[in-house]
């Protein structure tokens, strides 16, 4: 009888605690979730990030991989918005500060400022998903109030030999400059098309400039290494095309703002080099 009260007790303290302490996350969709995209010219238009800046908007990550993410977008006023969703996002693992001198429970109650993740932070590009067919997406669309719209992030990873993201560590987005500081890794994640071009060829390009692993490192990289001693990561034809594509980057990336920059690096235009030396269309492994 004793051991039974003790377990009632601390049953109840627990659930008193999880009911108290820890404030729902915001953002977190509530209602039905928006698929399918629409554009009203009359509703205010307002940047992503600048919206949540202004808690306007609010967005949530969910990540399934290193390469596909969910995010929610979510109108947080009573009027539809028009959100401009920039070229390139990064999403990065976030971890609440807690003070070790407040104890554990103290720090869940408390107020912290969160602080980047020992995960490994991704960039990438946010699209439509759903039924989109008949609306032409360019980084528009209108959210009705109070209304959630739900984007798919196609990204690659940025911090090669950190653990992956997965749906249960809490991640959060954010600029892709505030993360990526390499020039021609930017303006490449904002030019990259993952329904066109090929992400395993990406992936090399953003691991060789944002962890400085140079061709050779990425040449001898294996997966499945349980099957024969593993197969390479990358062929040698993506690692040829990544290291062109990286020559041209560096110089479109100096020689002018991204924001002015065109589309020829990945045009399907003629120009001086083949376009297909320079982009892989190798279907591979879309992970």
């Amino acid at each position: 009888m004793t051991k039974r009260i003790q377990f009632l007790a601390i049953a109840g303290i627990i659930m008193f605690i999880g009911g108290t302490s820890i404030e729902p996350v915001k953002g977190t969709p509530k209602k039905s979730v928006i698929t399918t995209l629409t554009l009203r010219p009359d509703a205010p238009q307002v940047n992503l990030f600048e919206g949540i800046k202004q808690a306007t908007l609010s967005a949530r990550v969910f990540p399934k991989s290193a390469y596909s993410s969910s995010v929610f977008i979510t109108n947080l006023t009573t009027k539809p918005l028009t959100v401009k969703i920039p070229s390139a996002v990064s999403s990065v693992h976030i971890l609440a500060q807690v003070d070790p001198g407040n104890g554990f429970l103290q720090g869940l109650q408390g107020n912290q400022q969160p602080q980047a993740g020992d995960s490994q932070a991704v960039g990438g590009n946010l699209s439509p998903v759903g039924n989109n067919q008949n609306f032409d997406f360019q980084g528009l669309f209108t959210i009705p109030a109070e209304k959630t719209v739900r984007l798919k992030l196609r990204s690659v990873c940025l911090e090669h030999g950190k653990p992956c993201p997965t749906s249960l560590k809490k991640y959060e987005l954010r600029p892709i400059e505030t993360k990526v500081k390499d020039k021609a890794l930017v303006l490449l994640l904002k030019k990259f098309n993952p329904r066109r071009d090929d992400l395993e060829m990406m992936q090399a390009i953003a691991w060789h400039l944002g962890s400085h692993m140079d061709w050779q490192e990425l040449a001898s990289k294996k997966k499945n290494r349980h099957i024969g001693g593993g197969v390479p990561y990358f062929s040698r034809a993506q690692l040829m095309s990544a290291q062109t594509v990286v020559e041209l980057a560096r110089i479109e990336s100096n020689r002018k703002p991204a924001s002015q920059q065109g589309s020829q690096l990945y045009s399907n235009s003629k120009t001086e080099l083949d376009p297909t030396s320079i982009l892989s269309r190798a279907r591979g492994n879309r992970r």
